[in-house]
């Protein structure tokens, strides 16, 4: 009876465990049974998913494309010098591109480009996978000068590829990876991160919320055009949508619990903690939250983020566009419609491109406090612009 007995609590844990588990994986997303997924979106939402693919955010992350580097590395120079007769070659070996160490001559070293962290409007950075970690390559392309360079804040003697990126990473660069314990290694430590947990870009849900019940209400009333099941951005109030946007825009201060669980509607105070006076002088890579609301527009008004973008659409080099969204609050200044009407960008003297306070590359070979330029959100006056 006793074996008996051990034998059916056995079974029913088992059958618990995986009904627990189809539950969590119904829809293929490792966040759990609250998410539908990025696809489920597209059924009801198809022109908003074409554009949104296009966008910064959505390709804030990816897995490495080799065709698509590949033209890349084939337009530019594909070597990058360091002291003492190192380099750093970009190449192609068992079809996968890779960036190899050589030490006079001799290759001590290859790793391959599996995941690209940023969108490539102003740069790439990339890493490898050893096993459950994920290590940054030396080498990070520069789209303003279209050129490789050392990766910031590397040492500037030798090539590195010994810096782990962590879940920290990939909370402001993906919409979710999973972790594991975290393992000693010299002086980091490192994070083993499920790979394939890893949800590159933003997706719909990083920014709307958990949507499953959504999706399965809508499936199943087809006929309801009301959104059910969801929380609407524009009824957060005004903190709430900054907070929204500020999960990835406030810098990088003390985090209390992972950002993933972060839903609309929620306070940043309850996952992040900012040191004192950390809002002062804003870096301009970041901090675009803290930077804004130095601004006398965002001080003077009820403006959010949303109100110069549109999440949705990729609005890079679109003059006309952020123009039109300064006039319409600006439509009784004198200055504002002369600059307009002599086709002037107003955030070009208003929000100038400022280096990046955190972020430079040096490999003291070719070169030196290369700057990281990016542009204020602290829209002001700025003596150097003499506007």
């Amino acid at each position: 009876m006793k074996i008996l007995t051990v034998l059916l609590l056995i079974i029913c844990t088992a059958v618990c465990l995986l009904k627990c588990t189809d539950r969590r994986t119904a829809s293929g997303d490792p966040r759990g049974s609250r998410y539908a997924g990025a696809a489920s979106c597209v059924q009801c939402h198809k022109n908003i998913s074409d554009d949104y693919v296009h966008t910064s955010h959505f390709n804030t992350s990816a897995k490495v494309d080799a065709e698509r580097f590949r033209k890349l590395i084939a337009a530019l120079s594909d070597t990058v010098h360091f002291p003492n007769d190192q380099l750093v070659v970009l190449e192609t070996a068992h079809s996968k591109l890779v960036q190899s160490y050589l030490l006079n001559g001799r290759q001590e070293r290859s790793e391959p480009l599996d995941v690209a962290f940023g969108s490539g409007e102003k740069a790439w950075t990339f890493a490898y996978w050893k096993d459950d970690q994920l290590f940054e390559l030396p080498l990070t392309y520069l789209s303003a000068i279209k050129r490789w360079t050392n990766s910031p804040g590397f040492q500037k003697d030798r090539p590195n590829y010994t810096r782990p990126i962590v879940r920290r990473c990939f909370e402001c660069h993906s919409s979710y990876a999973y972790s594991e314990n975290s393992l000693a290694q010299g002086q980091y430590a490192v994070e083993q991160i499920k790979a394939n947990t890893v949800l590159y870009g933003l997706d719909c849900e990083r920014c709307h919320g958990p949507a499953a019940e959504h999706v399965t209400f809508h499936q199943d009333n087809p006929q309801e055009k009301k959104a059910r099941n969801m929380v609407s951005i524009k009824a957060l109030s005004r903190q709430q949508q900054l907070d929204l946007c500020a999960t990835c825009h406030s810098g990088d201060p003390v985090s209390l619990r992972s950002i993933f669980a972060f839903t609309p509607g929620d306070s940043l105070t309850n996952y992040y903690m900012y040191y004192p006076g950390s809002g002062k002088d804003p870096d301009a890579h970041g901090m675009q939250m803290q930077s804004l609301m130095l601004s006398n527009c965002y001080q003077q008004s009820s403006m959010t983020c949303m109100s110069c973008h549109d999440p949705h659409i990729n609005e890079r080099n679109k003059k006309e566009v952020f123009v039109q969204r300064c006039m319409s609050c600006h439509q009784q200044s004198t200055h504002a419609i002369t600059m307009q009407q002599g086709n002037n960008y107003c955030i070009s003297c208003h929000m100038p491109l400022q280096a990046s306070k955190s972020l430079d590359f040096n490999n003291s070979t070719e070169q030196s406090d290369l700057k990281y330029y990016l542009r204020t959100h602290r829209i002001a006056v700025y003596p150097e612009t003499g506007k």
